[in-house]
């Protein structure tokens, strides 16, 4: 602090509390301390101390009396008198403990020990000062002095704990100097050190720093692993934090020791019981990644395929191979995906997975989903029941098996979206072969009333008053199965024999089967069913990418195919617009993906990473499926 500073600072802490100008009728001794003040102010520190040690000298119990030693012991410590500047302080918080002016030297008396290099005497003395000083400002001041002192001496743990009290203490409006100076203390602090506050620090806040530089010493000791799993832990942990963008730029740090924008990696099977999807997502893959080479200027792009095998050790170090080539992001996996997640997570890789399995995009913001799920399904075939073929009744006829009441609660919750009515719903046995008397059930014809639970049937189904004994009850437009060929071949004979032949058959994509189109062809005019890829569509993009495949692979593309082109199209096409600088850029770029025009169907990315697909809509046409006009 300058003694100009030390001036400025006086005045606002109240030496200007009066008007003390020499032409003002004042006392003698105010007379005096104007005149001092007038030096002061004039840069004559000499004569102010003389002025002011001659008002003590002969007015020592005036109520300026303190003021002036205070001003003396400011004069001597900028002049770097600071023995002199001590004996000064020390008779204002002696001689006047009650004065406002005592916290003030208390706390200067700390801040020239300092000065002076004395870092032992600035410990001793601060524990010394009560923490009842008032304002709170002359507390604050307190331990960030002895925090330095702390930090002088090496004992980095209790400058901290020193800085973490200021911070207590200190009013949010000037909070930023002290966390700068905790900040920069806990940075200093070894693995030992950090983990040993960590073990008797709670406040989260307080752990936030800990943690941080707990990640940073490990990675400087080689355990990077660790440190990326902390990290991740933390991000998770605290979604607001002064050093949060300092975690994630760190993760980012480390993930980036190995990364090459020109490099692709695949994780897939090649081996175990998905070695076929391996083989064919692997297909698609590189016919994207055909596309992409040509062009002038990227003939340097790399793909890097590993195996996932049949295990989740096999996959975890698959993904660390990827990470260690330099891959941007990876595509895949189709099996083992909770262990590869885990493990991209863990690394900071933007992943696309290639699942239908449920909440694998929330493992974390580096993990993506490209797949047809039974939401998306759903979704597209209630819309167009709702908005295209004017249904608003619907019955659903289920397998009791996980597949099976999946679908029918995400229907059941989509059609109370629309606003529209579930007449009845039965469930079947997963092994029947008799699907009669479920169909009754539906119509009316095996009982009245269901039991409830809630406002749900549990089986069978509500008949409209005054309709009992009048033969089936068909009071719904629509009735949904999802279900696959082998039951579908059985049940949807058996709805034509029960009148049920007028309806709307609705399904999945287990439907799209040749079995079952060769099986019941006859019963398939009501069907709509959704699709996430039409290899006979009359899309343009579609015919292209099947004609190339055609010709690439002399057979025709299916949905893995499909859906592994269009996820390896979107981040190519990422990396080659502009190559970004680390692995957060290419997970950035992925979640502002919005309405990708793939083959597989215009795709988004929602702020999980969950891609959110415009699916294809079939319906039933004598012995195969067509697409339904978009």
């Amino acid at each position: 602090m300058t003694l100009c500073l030390v001036a400025l600072f006086l005045c606002v802490a109240g030496c200007g509390q009066k008007d003390y100008r020499a032409d003002k009728a004042l006392p003698a001794d105010e007379q005096l301390f104007a005149r001092a003040e007038e030096a002061f102010n004039a840069r004559q520190f000499d004569e102010a101390l003389e002025l002011y040690g001659d008002l003590v000298k002969r007015f020592p119990e005036s109520a300026v009396a303190p003021a002036a030693l205070l001003k003396k012991g400011m004069i001597y410590g900028g002049k770097e008198a600071y023995d002199d500047a001590q004996v000064a302080l020390l008779r204002v918080y002696q001689d006047y403990p009650e004065s406002p002016f005592a916290p003030v030297a208390l706390v200067e008396s700390l801040t020239f020990l300092y000065r002076m290099g004395d870092f032992p005497g600035v410990i001793q003395k601060g524990v010394q000062i009560p923490d009842t000083l008032s304002p709170s400002d002359y507390r604050v001041r307190k331990y960030a002095i002895m925090g330095d002192a702390y930090l002088a001496l090496g004992d980095r743990v209790d400058a901290v704990g020193a800085y973490f009290t200021a911070c207590d203490m200190v009013d949010s409006a000037e909070r930023g100097w002290v966390v700068a100076r905790l900040r920069g203390a806990v940075a200093t602090l070894t693995l030992s050190e950090a983990e040993e506050m960590l073990s008797r620090i709670h406040g989260k806040e307080k752990r936030g720093y800990l943690l941080l530089q707990r990640m940073r010493a490990l990675a400087e000791e080689g355990a990077v692993d660790e440190a990326l799993q902390g990290l991740n832990d933390f991000l998770s942990l605290y979604s607001d934090h002064p050093v949060r963008e300092d975690a994630m730029a760190f993760r980012e740090f480390l993930s980036r020791s190995h990364f090459n924008p020109r490099v692709l990696g695949c994780l897939l099977p090649f081996t175990g019981r998905y070695a076929d999807y391996g083989r064919q997502a692997r297909e698609g893959i590189e016919l994207a990644f055909q596309g992409v080479a040509l062009r002038q200027g990227f003939g340097d792009f790399q793909l890097v395929f590993r195996d996932t095998g049949s295990d989740d050790e096999t996959t975890r170090q698959a993904v660390r191979e990827l990470v260690a080539a330099g891959a941007a992001a990876i595509i895949g996996p189709v099996g083992n995906v909770e262990s590869a997640t885990d493990e991209a997570q863990l690394r900071g890789v933007p992943m696309i997975a290639m699942t239908g399995k449920d909440g694998i995009a929330a493992s974390g913001d580096f993990v993506f989903r490209n797949f047809i799920t039974p939401r998306m399904q759903v979704r597209s075939v209630v819309s167009y029941a709702f908005e295209v073929l004017g249904v608003n009744d619907f019955a659903i006829l289920y397998p009791d098996e996980p597949y099976g009441r999946d679908f029918m609660n995400l229907f059941w919750d989509e059609v109370a979206r629309y606003g529209g009515e579930i007449r009845g719903v039965e469930a079947y046995g997963a092994d029947t072969a008799d699907f009669s008397s479920s169909i009754k059930k539906l119509t009316g014809l095996w009982y009245n009333r269901p039991a409830k639970d809630g406002d749900k049937p549990v089986w069978g189904r509500v008949l409209p008053e005054g309709v009992e004994g009048q033969g089936p009850v068909v009071d719904f437009e629509a009735i949904f199965i999802p279900d696959g060929s082998k039951s579908l071949e059985l049940i949807l004979p058996q709805l034509a024999f029960h009148d049920l032949g007028g309806v709307y058959t609705l399904g999945t994509n287990l439907w799209h089967n040749a079995d079952l189109m060769d099986a019941a062809s006859k019963h398939l005019g009501q069907s709509i069913i959704p699709d996430g890829f039409f290899a006979r569509s009359r899309d343009p993009r579609v015919k292209r990418f099947v004609t190339a495949f055609k010709g690439a692979f002399g057979r025709t593309p299916d949905y893995i195919e499909a859906v592994a082109y269009d996820s390896a199209l979107l981040v190519l096409g990422i990396l080659a617009e502009k190559a970004p600088a680390g692995r957060s850029d290419v997970r950035d770029a992925l979640l502002a993906v919005n309405a990708f025009p793939g083959v597989t169907g215009s795709t988004s990315f929602d702020g999980t990473g969950d891609a959110d697909k415009t699916l294809t809509l079939l319906k039933g046409k004598g012995r195969r499926f067509v697409e339904v006009p978009k």
